[in-house]
């Protein structure tokens, strides 16, 4: 984890510390079960797993506590969301965002939670061994900032930036140039932001390829493979 990152989610922490556990938190009855319910006060916040908090980050707010409730878990569920491999998938968890309303929120709160989308970015993009689509898109609706989401993305081989950014290109270089069926909630300027970026870090494709050519040949393949999508649609 960085450094950012970290002191991201303690900011998550301070910020909504406000927000207290309540003792009960009401529920659709079909829904949430009084064993879901005690669960998710059987530990103190910090403690609390990926198995104490799934189902509640799955129905908060829909159908289970009001948007208060939700703020006093919400660091956690964050937390294990940039940490672990939640088993909740990522556009429910950031979605509950929007269900909340919260660009209505104040705005320490609001502050927090776009610093922590910032952050986490660079930190997948560094660790993740696969292009995370589905999270690079929903960062880009919440943060409405698609520059600062791609200049923190520096392209290394030192991790997993650069292995990443061939992800990137290789899988949906021709949908973001052509129909965008994988991007259609994404503005024309947001597309063509994206799409500038890439131009611009291409000429990294060939340092890639002779830097993997000897360490992993069939990654090097990739990488040329990926070269051939840029310059075909470029």
């Amino acid at each position: 984890m960085t450094e950012e990152l970290r002191s991201a989610i303690e900011k998550l922490y301070q910020t909504f510390a406000i927000y207290p556990c309540k003792p009960t938190m009401e529920g659709c009855p079909c829904c949430v079960s009084a064993a879901d319910k005690e669960i998710i006060h059987s530990k103190p916040l910090k403690q609390l797993e990926e198995d104490d908090l799934a189902r509640y980050a799955r129905k908060a707010m829909t159908t289970w506590g009001d948007t208060e409730d939700y703020k006093h878990y919400l660091p956690r569920i964050f937390e294990l969301m940039a940490t672990t491999g939640f088993i909740v998938d990522t556009f429910i968890v950031l979605g509950k965002l929007e269900y909340g309303q919260w660009k209505n929120w104040p705005e320490n709160e609001k502050d927090a939670i776009v610093s922590f989308l910032l952050a986490w970015w660079p930190d997948l993009v560094k660790n993740s061994s696969r292009f995370d689509k589905v999270t690079f898109v929903e960062i880009c609706k919440l943060t409405h900032d698609i520059d600062k989401l791609l200049n923190c993305w520096t392209i290394s081989f030192d991790d997993n930036s650069f292995n990443n950014f061939v992800e990137l290109v290789y899988d949906y270089y021709n949908d973001l140039t052509g129909k965008r069926k994988e991007f259609k909630v994404l503005n024309d300027e947001t597309i063509k932001k994206i799409i500038d970026w890439i131009k611009k870090n291409s000429t990294v494709f060939e340092a890639g390829f002779f830097h993997y050519e000897g360490k992993d040949k069939k990654f090097a393949e990739k990488v040329s493979a990926t070269l051939y999508v840029f310059e075909r649609m470029a």
